[in-house]
């Protein structure tokens, strides 16, 4: 409500100032050119110009009459069409700002956003309650179930370590390598973002991507930086899984069960 009043003060303002300037300047045109038409036309009222006819003499006598009375109503009338303006584009402007307000609240009833007490309350909630689904996760399933098939990824991450020494860990590890960069090597082709080998000196010049290079240490001052390169990044070059039917889009079975029949 506070904001629809202010709205009003503000348009209201706006359209008396606007008319104002045009009415004034519209007013010293028009007392420029009645200025004129009297230089004109005052000779022949008051018979500076003998030999007219008297029909003629008349009909300039009206007229100087008529413009006498415009010029004696001239402010009333130009202050009355101002304001009879200004109230209709002020009113103008409330129905247009009004339409407006009703869209823009259909939008935002129609699109709910996330507001600061939502956040709250999800943050609020217990580590294990949290959870972000995203809408098509089915790509991120596809490469657990490849990682899986081809280096048993996640029976690695799921067991237990405690109960082996570090060279029973180390040979399973050989194993797990091996099938899982297969199996990345088959459906995702991967670049570094820096050709340079870890460990050597580069150069962060002006103009860096942020996302793709992250600074670490001592960073002060402007670009260019010069750095070790501890970690020469990676940058997905192309993607390319299997099609997925429907059933597998639905049920998201990263790994099937296994069951010997004897």
């Amino acid at each position: 409500m506070r904001a629809r009043f202010a709205f009003g003060i503000k348009s209201l303002f706006t359209c008396v100032v606007f008319n104002s300037m045009l009415l004034a300047a519209f007013f010293i045109v028009l007392k420029s050119l009645l200025t004129g038409f009297h230089q004109w036309f005052d000779p022949f009222a008051s018979g500076q110009a003998a030999g007219l006819p008297e029909d003629l003499q008349l009909a300039v006598n009206n007229v100087l009459q008529w413009v006498g009375q415009l010029e004696q109503y001239l402010v009333l009338a130009l202050f009355g069409t101002g304001a009879l303006i200004t109230a209709v584009m002020w009113l103008f402007i409330l129905a247009h700002g009004r339409r407006l307000e009703k869209v823009s609240t259909a939008r935002s009833v129609d699109t709910p956003t996330v507001g600061a007490a939502a956040v709250a309350a999800v943050l609020s909630r217990p580590e294990e309650d949290v959870r972000f689904a995203q809408k098509a996760p089915e790509a991120a399933i596809q490469m657990l179930a490849i990682l899986q098939r081809q280096g048993r990824l996640l029976d690695f991450l799921q067991e237990d370590l405690s109960a082996y020494d570090d060279a029973q860990i180390g040979a399973a590890v050989r194993n797990i390598h091996a099938g899982c960069k297969q199996g990345l090597g088959e459906h995702v082709e991967l670049r570094p973002i820096y050709e340079a080998e870890e460990g050597s000196q580069i150069t962060v010049n002006a103009g860096f991507d942020a996302t793709a290079t992250r600074l670490t240490g001592n960073v002060s001052g402007e670009p260019p930086f010069a750095g070790v390169l501890r970690h020469r990044g990676w940058r997905v070059v192309h993607v390319e899984l299997p099609q997925l039917t429907p059933r597998q889009g639905k049920d998201w079975i990263v790994a099937p069960a296994e069951v010997e029949i004897s």
